[in-house]
């Protein structure tokens, strides 16, 4: 952690580099990657202390510029995303920016209409580029392909992220980790951009084709777009590196913030890690320390070539350091430290770096489920540029959406609870959940809400307009999975089929439990034999005799109790034995084929 000093050990760079080399990783990454494992063993734990560095006082504001937007730039400008993020903090397994946001478009599907709707009105062909990871690269690309063929074949379209080993916390040498060696990896941080940039060569081929500006931020941040009166700007000061900045509120204590260097006054970004814990409170005074970054960056290419050659292939970054276990999910494993980069962090390597405070619409990423909710809402439209905009009818001011962080926090529970559409939040001020819900399209809320739902079953919030309203659905109908009773039971005494099934008297199938344990037996059988009752289909039928209306209620609320999820029930509950025969002889699709059947009959006619 943050406030752990690193023992001075003295310990090589050689394993890591060899390790490194054998990986096929670039030259640029391998140094970059030294010179924060230098600043690790040489005892540096990555903190900036407070006394060391001055607040900010002010930034100029973007709606300030009053200076017109030159669209002839567009030509000189690329536009990245970082796109390495596979969002598993939110449950997901694929690129963060493949998860659907508006109507059917994902952040990748907007980014990329963004692009091309600027070349179609500008006339420039703007540079797109994505820096993805191994793990994001295969999703990504054939997403783009799939949808937008003609980008996808562009050249320099993509570089990838690269990885570093993570350290044996002991020995600093590289960790090992026999059960699965993709664990002895880690990402480098988003401060990896620039390696990237350098190590694939693609910053000498954008200097080679005239590129001269890249604007950089990260693909789920929709607010974040290419705009021409901040490009103008940018090239006006000929400054090398400009930061976008909000202005920090209560909600952003605990996130980085600008700062200026005492000792030589260059604007510098102390991220969280970097704080020591006695400084804590002076960081997450945001009255002291203003601005935050948003991680939209504004790089002047040429002059991030000569701080690469000036330090001989590399950018040197400030070291942020993490305690881990080799395997994440293994808390018993070998303790590592993993080293990474911040890709602000470089304001501090840019002699004459600034930065622009900038409205919240142009820092708006999705990192919890309360910003997909808000998004995929009728609170926010999309604009003929395919950008987000805040619904007009919110007044200036985004609802406030409080999901329940214990149930909410993956996508998928986020999906099953808005099922049956995503509810109207255009006139809500305030909409806290707490526990399991059901949302609707045909639901509207109005002012703030709160709703309770203390069971641990699903409930459903009503339709229609719900304004200024506390609800508990505690005791309401539940939603979810039908809960199955335990009921103790002993065997009864000649309840035993043959070959013409059970045959007993309609009173004997009355008695407590009779019909339940036979019922219960059949089901244990056959799973017994592996048959899967959750797949496929059971039959249910008989002659209409006395009792049966009963025994089928008994065998369906049974069956679904033991994982059957399809029935065949004949209409009334008739059905007669050729029927049922003919049923199960029926071949189709294995989720519809009968894997047996219940026939209430004392004939075999």
């Amino acid at each position: 952690s943050k406030s752990t000093r690193t023992k001075n050990i003295m310990v090589s760079f050689d394993a890591c580099k060899a390790k490194m080399e054998a990986e096929g990783i670039s030259k640029s990454a391998i140094s970059a990657f030294e010179s924060t494992f230098k600043s690790l063993v040489s005892g540096n734990t990555g903190c900036i202390p407070e006394s060391t560095i001055s607040p900010v006082s002010e930034l100029i504001s973007a709606t300030s510029i009053s200076s017109n937007p030159d669209t002839s730039l567009l030509k000189e400008t690329v536009l990245l995303k970082l796109n390495g993020g596979l969002g598993t903090g939110m449950g997901l397994d694929k690129a963060k920016s493949l998860l659907t946001v508006k109507g059917d478009d994902t952040f990748l599907d907007l980014t990329a209409k963004q692009v091309m709707k600027m070349r179609e009105t500008y006339g420039f062909n703007v540079k797109f580029m994505l820096m993805n990871s191994f793990s994001t690269s295969n999703d990504t690309m054939e997403h783009l392909a799939s949808n937008f063929s003609e980008l996808s074949k562009e050249e320099g379209l993509e570089m990838l992220q690269n990885k570093v080993p993570k350290l044996n916390v002991d020995t600093l040498e590289p960790a090992t980790c026999a059960k699965d060696p993709e664990n002895e990896w880690c990402p480098p941080g988003h401060g990896d951009l620039y390696a990237a940039l350098i190590g694939s060569g693609r910053l000498d081929a954008l200097l080679k084709g005239g590129y001269k500006y890249m604007f950089v931020s990260n693909s789920d941040n929709l607010g974040a777009t290419l705009d021409l009166k901040i490009l103008t700007h940018f090239a006006a000061t000929d400054a090398p590196f400009m930061m976008e900045c909000c202005e920090r509120t209560e909600n952003d204590k605990k996130g980085g913030h600008l700062a200026v260097r005492n000792a030589d006054k260059q604007l510098i970004l102390r991220e969280s890690a970097m704080c020591a814990d006695e400084d804590e409170s002076a960081f997450q005074d945001v009255t002291k320390h203003k601005f935050f970054n948003t991680n939209n960056l504004w790089i002047r290419l040429d002059k991030l070539k000569e701080i690469v050659d000036k330090f001989g292939g590399f950018i040197p970054l400030p070291m942020i350091k993490n305690s881990k276990t080799v395997d994440p999910k293994d808390d018993s494993s070998q303790k590592v430290v993993q080293l990474e980069t911040a890709m602000g962090a470089a304001i501090e390597c840019f002699e004459g770096a600034t930065a622009i405070v900038v409205p919240r619409t142009r820092f708006a990423p999705v990192k919890k489920c309360n910003d997909l909710l808000l998004l995929r809402s009728d609170a926010y439209v999309i604009t003929d540029e395919y950008t987000t905009l805040l619904n007009p009818d919110c007044g200036g001011t985004a609802p406030v959406i409080d999901l329940d962080s214990k149930k909410y926090k993956l996508v998928g529970a986020l999906e099953l609870a808005t099922k049956d559409g995503i509810p109207s939040l255009v006139q809500c001020k305030r909409l806290k959940i707490k526990g399991l819900v059901r949302m609707s399209k045909k639901t509207k809320f109005i002012g703030s809400v709160s709703v309770t739902n203390s069971s641990d079953e699903s409930k459903m919030i009503p339709l229609g307009d719900v304004a200024d309203a506390t609800l508990d659905l505690t005791s309401n109908s539940g939603l979810g999975p039908l809960k199955a009773d335990f009921i103790k039971s002993g065997p009864i005494s000649g309840q035993k089929p043959g070959t013409s099934g059970l045959r007993k008297k309609t009173k004997e199938f009355m008695t407590e439990h009779y019909t339940n344990n036979f019922v219960q037996a059949t089901f244990d059988a056959l799973k017994t034999n592996g048959t899967d009752i959750s797949v496929g289909t059971l039959v249910v039928g008989g002659d209409g005799r006395y009792f049966n209306d009963e025994t089928i209620q008994t065998i369906i609320k049974m069956g679904v109790a033991n994982g059957v999820k399809r029935f065949w029930i004949g209409q009334n509950g008739l059905l007669s034995t050729p029927a049922v025969s003919a049923v199960i002889r029926e071949r189709g699709p294995e989720w519809q084929k009968a894997f047996g059947a219940f026939i209430l009959t004392a004939s075999h006619n």
